[in-house]
């Protein structure tokens, strides 16, 4: 699909309520994720600071990831993509939860305990003892996080204006925080359309830098640091491309979950899955080829500062049970299945594979970051793992329903949601399918 044949924006431009199923599950995961990680608490404060690390990191990398997707379709130009815009905004909402998170976690919530530096200040000496010190560390890493997190909240406020200017012209009620975020347009339509595109243009690179930045300096500082004398100069774009790709496999999630209800599945069709699923499966390899190319000349250069860090994921117990899962659902599986074209298509069969991709992306993200810390030849204790999983993902999903339900769920304003005037289209299933 190549934008919108004969697209009426008018049909979108009132907020689509979502059921309430959704918002009051979310709320439960919260719950029910804090409850459990306070009993995991009281079973293992190691284990529970160490939870709460590893969902910090994968969610940070999720929201602000989904920023990166949202830039990388903008400055494309993807027609094909248009319709799932909302969807990956969404996510920008997320990242000023994020960053509070981290702040507290970092200071009054005591994840600073975790780190060898810190609460063994002579275990690092020389550059990295500057380096690594709670004030600067936190305040540096806060720092590019908010930076980045208001970058996108700019873009949102970029995006949203001209749609929330036509739906004000046309007589639709949006929520007043909307409103605020929006701002107010003057102007002819077009002439708002024309500067919101300039704007978002002229964000994508810039926002698309900082994201590598930030993210990489998060991953050098925050998971790399847990042990203070390992280092891998490609972890931080390791780090980063992988949250675009979870961006990516929680745009399709969401999606699958919400089109309906948001009256765009007429417009997210089987051939935009297909594409989504071309660029999820591409990332699959290229998470896989940056894993390798850190794995071969650490393993066969025998690099002793380096290589220690890989014995324990891959030869000691209980951890070496865990590497290969997490290669089978982060390459294996999604190579295998997404090579067809027509799983693409299907809804279900599509979304199992981004659930395992998902699922296999958080469990990395386990492995890289609690071995580091928790010393035993036994896995922790699950229960937090769990608690701290459902908590972060209940609030994530109650930011993302808030935002969809609140805004046109479609780009209506945006040029690219039309047809280019010199494509041909020869295929016509995606249309009988339609009807």
């Amino acid at each position: 699909m190549i934008g919108i044949p004969n697209f009426d924006p008018k049909p979108h431009l009132t907020p689509k309520a979502l059921p309430k199923n959704f918002t009051y599950a979310s709320g439960a995961m919260v719950i029910l994720g804090a409850v459990l990680l306070g009993i995991g608490y009281g079973q293992s404060e190691l284990a529970a600071k160490s939870s709460f690390l590893v969902a910090m990191n994968y969610f940070t990398a999720l929201s602000f990831g989904g920023m990166a997707f949202t830039m990388a379709i903008t400055i494309t130009w993807a027609r094909w993509a248009r319709p799932l815009k909302r969807i990956s905004e969404s996510m920008i909402m997320f990242t000023p939860v994020m960053v509070l998170i981290f702040a507290l976690y970092g200071s009054v919530l005591g994840g600073i305990d975790l780190y060898e530096w810190h609460t063994h200040p002579d275990s690092v000496s020389g550059h990295k003892a500057i380096w690594l010190q709670q004030g600067p560390w936190l305040a540096r890493n806060v720092a590019m996080m908010a930076v980045l997190s208001l970058l996108g909240l700019f873009y949102v406020r970029t995006s949203l204006q001209p749609d929330v200017q036509l739906a004000t012209q046309n007589g639709v009620e949006l929520p007043g925080w909307v409103k605020t975020l929006a701002g107010t347009a003057d102007g002819e339509h077009s002439e708002v359309v024309k500067a919101s595109q300039k704007r978002q243009i002229a964000l994508g690179p810039i926002i698309g830098i900082v994201y590598a930045f930030a993210l990489s300096l998060y991953a050098f500082d925050v998971i790399m640091s847990l042990a203070p004398h390992w280092y891998a100069n490609m972890f931080g774009g390791w780090y980063f491309a992988s949250g675009i790709w979870s961006g990516m496999i929680w745009t399709g999630l969401l999606s699958l979950v919400f089109r309906k209800h948001l009256g765009i599945d007429k417009m997210v069709k089987p051939a935009t899955y297909h594409d989504l699923g071309k660029l999820i499966f591409g990332f699959s390899m290229l998470w896989a080829y940056m894993f390798f190319a850190q794995l071969l000349p650490i393993w066969y250069g025998n690099m002793t500062e380096e290589i220690g860090f890989l014995l324990v994921r891959m030869q000691l117990e209980p951890w070496s049970k865990l590497a290969p899962v997490v290669g089978a659902m982060c390459f294996l599986i999604p190579f295998g299945s997404l090579l067809s074209r027509g799983l693409k298509k299907m809804p279900i069969g599509f979304g199992i594979v981004l659930g395992i991709i998902a699922v296999g992306i958080y469990l990395e993200r386990y492995l890289v970051t609690v071995p580091s810390v928790w010393m035993e030849d036994t896995f922790p204790p699950v229960l937090p793992y769990i608690g701290s999983a459902l908590f972060f993902l209940g609030l994530f999903l109650l930011v993302v329903i808030q935002y969809l339900q609140s805004v046109p769920p479609v780009p209506v304003s945006d040029p690219f949601m039309l047809p280019h005037p010199d494509d041909v289209h020869v295929h016509s299933r995606d249309a009988h399918h339609d009807h």
